[in-house]
């Protein structure tokens, strides 16, 4: 009986080793997905990361894995200081006023920063409207926030680019395409999609 017992772990271990990564196509089914925590230490140092950093349209549609996608997020315009609910980008007068959109193949999820989750806002695959990335990034700012939007998107978008660097992905920031989910992504009165940003593993020489 004991010998049985140890092959049946054995070969559950064995199991576990094979399975793949957990990516985002777990959230096929729910409204809300939990992120795993984002790495706050350790990463690729930052001047290697700034030497590094650099725009790649090629990009593969194979899909991120979920703590990847969550990483990303986070650098965007994750919480960075849990006392003071500060991110990791600055805003003007600390007003905080973008929103962060996934497109992943289950849908279009808002990243809800404070909770460190994702909430479905359009459900089916839309990653063909965006050159087919598994990860594409809608910053959404204020119409009346004119250039001062512009720069929080520039310094998230500057963010996920070095995040990239250091994960080895590659990603390139566009207005192309910023309004191809206008009339079907709900988004409060006078916001709108200033930029997006394809993210993925790079195909072709990188």
């Amino acid at each position: 009986m004991k010998k049985f017992i140890l092959t049946a772990i054995a070969l559950s271990a064995l199991c576990f080793l094979f399975l793949p990564p957990p990516s985002a196509a777990l959230a096929q089914e729910a409204n809300v997905v939990n992120l795993p925590p984002p790495n706050r230490e350790g990463g690729m140092p930052l001047n290697e990361a700034l030497n590094q950093r650099r725009s790649h349209r090629a990009i593969l549609p194979t899909e991120l894995p979920i703590d990847q996608v969550s990483q990303i997020l986070w650098s965007a315009f994750g919480v960075n200081r849990e006392a003071g609910k500060m991110r990791t980008i600055p805003t003007s007068h600390n007003r905080q006023n973008m929103l962060v959109f996934a497109v992943l193949k289950t849908g279009v999820w808002l990243y809800e920063a404070e909770k460190n989750q994702l909430s479905l806002q359009l459900r089916g695959d839309f990653t063909g409207d965006f050159s087919s990335a598994p990860l594409t990034i809608l910053y959404v700012v204020p119409v009346a926030d004119g250039n001062v939007g512009g720069i929080h998107v520039g310094l998230a978008a500057q963010s996920v680019g070095l995040t990239c660097a250091s994960l080895g992905l590659a990603n390139v920031v566009k207005t192309t395409g910023a309004d191809y989910l206008k009339g079907k992504l709900p988004l409060p009165s006078g916001f709108h999609t200033l930029a997006i940003h394809n993210v993925g593993q790079p195909s072709g020489l990188f």
